[in-house]
């Protein structure tokens, strides 16, 4: 992926579309529900940024996010997709929002360590509005400074902003970042549980999981296809699960209806 992306980065197409499409605040937003382990009900949304009527690989989200990091444009994508986050959410009924659960965003170590874009930030939050915000650090950028990023979410824990590090033990997101950041919530990478029919793959995750149980933390696995994965993960402790085969990502209407649909059916 990384020869892919230095190879675009050089072209003038993707990165002049993605600076002309970020100019309109034209990126999309989906919303793929986090499922509870113990009952299946939705605990939680994460949003996925969408390159609207996407018809090329480079506009796929794994691409144009890595792109935008390599060209320093991450923390102006990254509080685009905020913003529109806060925008969306604030305009449905409080009812739903509440249902929904705590709000997921992919963030970019770039981001973080960014001052200006930190500024922006404790504008568009506040101790007064409730965020229940999850930040997933993503793990294709290294945070430089491990002290200064703890003291930076530290401050965002003030303004109802969480950590999560997001594919855990992938990347740059390792153990010793888990250890000097003050995490809520480590996430397994799709990778991982793909591999669990593996005994090595089996072995991953478990630790993972034991991991997080001893930091007392919440786990979250991705990229679940199958019920056997589903009923694995529970067996293992796993918190919750999200994944293809539970939900694909959603528009607001269908985060709505299914939210409404589950409510409806669940035993009184």
């Amino acid at each position: 992926m990384v020869d892919f992306i230095t190879e675009i980065s050089r072209q003038p197409e993707p990165l002049a579309a993605l600076q002309g499409l970020m100019a309109t605040n034209g990126l999309e937003l989906a919303f793929q529900p986090k499922f509870r382990c113990l009952d299946g009900a939705i605990a939680g949304i994460e949003v996925l940024a969408r390159w609207p009527g996407a018809r090329y690989t480079w506009q796929q989200p794994e691409y144009f996010v890595r792109l935008a990091e390599q060209q320093s444009l991450s923390p102006t994508l990254d509080l685009q997709v905020l913003t529109k986050t806060q925008e969306t959410l604030h305009a449905l009924p409080a009812r739903l929002r509440n249902a929904l659960g705590p709000v997921s965003v992919n963030v970019s170590a770039h981001s973080i360590m960014d001052e200006e874009f930190m500024t922006d930030i404790k504008r568009l939050f506040s101790p007064t509005k409730n965020s229940n915000i999850h930040f997933e650090l993503t793990e294709t950028a290294s945070l430089f400074c491990l002290k200064r990023a703890c003291e930076i979410f530290t401050t965002l824990s003030r303004l109802g902003i969480s950590l999560s590090i997001d594919d855990f033990l992938q990347g740059y997101n390792t153990l010793e970042v888990l250890d000097a950041l003050p995490a809520k919530e480590i996430k397994i990478d799709r990778k991982d549980i793909a591999r669990m029919h593996e005994r090595a793959g089996f072995r991953r995750v478990a630790a993972m999981i034991t991991i997080a149980k001893q930091k007392r933390l919440r786990i979250t696995a991705e990229g679940i296809e199958n019920e056997g994965q589903w009923s694995l993960l529970k067996s293992m402790g796993c918190d919750f699960c999200q994944g293809f085969w539970l939900s694909p990502p959603l528009t607001v209407d269908e985060l709505s209806a299914l939210s409404e649909s589950m409510t409806l059916h669940r035993p009184q």
